[in-house]
């Protein structure tokens, strides 16, 4: 990770990490959907048709769902990535819907977190009941995937043709 990128990702995650349980659930939540409607303003053919696309609130891909079903239909992300996408933002869904007295430990929260596939150190068994810990190492080791994807799609953007 370039120099830069990785003082502002230790920022982001002192602050993850320190979040409530709700807190976190929203802020990482947060940043996977940016780097998703990165990755599409890169590949898209204009600054101003991805505008139209993902930004505001009747935007076509401007939910976090859109864009990580977007993002995968266009092979911008694989099978593994839009499951803990969607799994992240189900978790976020639960705390952003639910006025009060939610945690990682409540049951349908701790099922979907429970359900997150990426690898954990130690392995699995190492982390029964640690479903904020599941959470949190899927969201950080999604970004992570995510980080340059913008870049890397940015050299196949697409452009307008003239067809015949």
């Amino acid at each position: 990770m370039r120099e830069n990128d990785l003082k502002d990702f230790s920022g982001f995650l002192a602050e993850f990490q320190g979040e409530t349980d709700r807190g976190a659930a929203l802020v990482g939540a947060a940043l996977i959907d940016l780097r998703l409607s990165e990755t599409l303003r890169a590949f898209m053919v204009s600054a101003s048709a991805a505008s139209d696309l993902l930004d505001g609130g009747t935007a076509a891909l401007g939910t976090f769902s859109s864009r990580i079903k977007a993002t995968f239909a266009l092979g911008l992300i694989d099978g593994h990535e839009r499951r803990e996408c969607d799994l992240i933002r189900k978790v976020r869904n639960e705390f952003a819907h639910r006025p009060h007295g939610v945690a990682f430990d409540d049951p349908k929260i701790a099922s979907l977190c429970e359900a997150l596939q990426s690898d954990l150190p130690g392995g699995r068994d190492a982390h029964r009941g640690g479903f904020r810990f599941m959470f949190i190492n899927a969201t950080i080791v999604t970004v992570l995937r995510l980080t340059y994807r913008a870049e890397r799609v940015a050299v196949e953007r697409r452009t307008t043709r003239t067809w015949p």
